[in-house]
C-alpha cells in the first residue's frame, strides 16, 4: 500500500488514534479486505485459459504483488477496478464510523 494511499486510510478510518503496531495489523486486514473483493470482481472477467494461468500462480507465488502483475497484464481496467474498491471500502467503512460515533 503507498504512503499517500495509506496516510488518507489512516485519517479519513481514524486509525490514528490507534498505537502503530494496531495501525499495522488495523491496515493489513484493510489490505486483505480489499484484496479479496478485488479478486472477487475480476475472477469473473477471466477466460478458462487465463483461469488456469490464474491458478499456477496462486500455487507458485500467491503473493499480492505477482496476483496484480498478472491481473494487470488480462485485465485493462485493472488499476480502475483496484482503486475503485479501495473508495467503495473507505467510503463504506467512514459511512459506519459516522454512524457509530
Amino acid at each position: 500500500m503507498n504512503n499517500i494511499l495509506r496516510e488518507n486510510i489512516v485519517k479519513t478510518l481514524h486509525l490514528d488514534a490507534l498505537s502503530a503496531t494496531d495501525q499495522e495489523k488495523a491496515l493489513l486486514d484493510i489490505g486483505n479486505i480489499i484484496y479479496s473483493r478485488v479478486l472477487l470482481r475480476v475472477l469473473d472477467t477471466l477466460s478458462d485459459a487465463d483461469k488456469d494461468a490464474f491458478d499456477k500462480i496462486l500455487s507458485k507465488d500467491p503473493a499480492a504483488d505477482a496476483v496484480f502483475v498478472f491481473l494487470s497484464s488480462k485485465i485493462p481496467n485493472f488499476e480502475d477496478v483496484v482503486n475503485n474498491e479501495i473508495a467503495v471500502f473507505k467510503h463504506t467503512s467512514a459511512e459506519l464510523i459516522k454512524r457509530i460515533t
